[in-house]
């Protein structure tokens, strides 16, 4: 008969439950603020494709021609669409989202994420070490 040792939870104190709430929050609304952006930015090029119209790229794009493009850039969150017009490619933004609210994003997110992992991670490596 073995006796197993009592198994130590991931939080052992106040102090790191508050650290560990506070990370994951950050996380959370960092991702939560980078699906409203790019949600944001697919929406508002969609509205513009349907109302082409007034965007001879948009319509170049709809009537399928050869070369009419649309593509979405991470940095800065965007949609650009392009196309040949006389032989000269051009480029126009059609949606765009701020710059400054993307990066928030990704800044909580990324820190948030890694400060989750080194409060679950560093206390369960310390015991191993010793």
């Amino acid at each position: 008969m073995t006796q197993d040792r009592p198994r130590r939870g991931v939080v052992t104190s106040r102090r790191q439950a508050v650290a560990l709430l506070v990370a994951t929050g950050a996380a959370i609304v960092g991702i939560v603020l980078l699906v409203v952006v790019w949600v944001g930015v697919g929406t508002r090029t969609l509205q513009a494709s349907a109302a082409g119209e007034d965007e001879p790229c948009l319509t170049a794009y709809a009537a399928d021609e050869a070369g009419a493009e649309v593509r979405y850039l991470v940095a800065p969150p965007q949609s650009v669409c392009s196309w040949e017009v006389d032989g000269e490619r051009r480029e126009v933004v059609v949606a765009s989202a701020p710059a400054g609210l993307a990066a928030a994003g990704a800044v909580l997110a990324g820190g948030g994420i890694l400060a989750t992992a080194a409060l679950v991670l560093v206390p369960r490596l310390r015991p191993a070490a010793r």
